[in-house]
């Protein structure tokens, strides 16, 4: 199985890394609205396991991600085994996801902006809970894209965004929910951001 590698930067100003990825010649990507959809069975089995089993939408197609821990350990950036694949029928692949006994689970969503930077793929990523940036290639090139980018050591995780979310519920009083969604107001300028920036 393929291996991710990447890094979280938090509390980013995405105007200001945006203005820098240009300036340095990165190639913008692509831009959009995910909607994330998270499936296990009622015992809950994949989570207890480590194994994250997603389908997302994201301009209007569909993949399918299956997560997992790697025998790689890094100190500074976050692995993980992950294979995925695009999904011309949602509809079938969800009965098929039911009648395999998965479930809907929880679902988060966010804004990704993407660009392609010495190697790396940098994505810019408006959440519920705030703005980051997540650097996905090698572990050299990670190093040296985050250099380049004056992104600050002291800004960086290798949480996932569902370990941030339960750290900001938590910090902010609030309870706990595994999902992560945007209200009606704040999705409207989310989107209404994407066309006008």
């Amino acid at each position: 199985m393929p291996t991710e590698t990447e890094i979280k930067y938090l509390d980013v100003d995405h105007a200001a890394l945006r203005r820098k990825l240009a300036e340095l010649g990165a190639q913008h990507l692509n831009r959009g609205f995910e909607c994330n959809v998270v499936y296990d069975d009622a015992d809950r089995s994949l989570k207890a396991k480590g194994i994250l089993l997603r389908l997302r939408e994201k301009n209007s197609r569909f993949v399918l991600t299956l997560k997992q821990a790697s025998e790689q350990v890094s100190s500074t950036v976050k692995v993980c085994e992950e294979s995925e694949t695009e999904v011309t029928n949602a509809r079938a692949l969800r009965e098929i996801l039911t009648g395999l006994g998965y479930r809907p689970a929880l679902c988060y969503e966010k804004m990704r902006e993407k660009w392609l930077f010495l190697g790396c793929e940098v994505c810019l990523d408006t959440l519920p809970f705030g703005f980051f940036a997540e650097i996905e290639g090698c572990e050299e090139d990670i190093a040296a894209c985050a250099k380049a980018l004056e992104l600050p050591q002291k800004k960086a995780s290798t949480a996932t965004y569902h370990d941030l979310n339960h750290q900001y519920r938590a910090a902010h009083n609030q309870p706990p929910d595994e999902s992560f969604v945007f209200d009606n107001e704040a999705k409207a300028k989310v989107l209404a951001r994407r066309a006008t920036d």
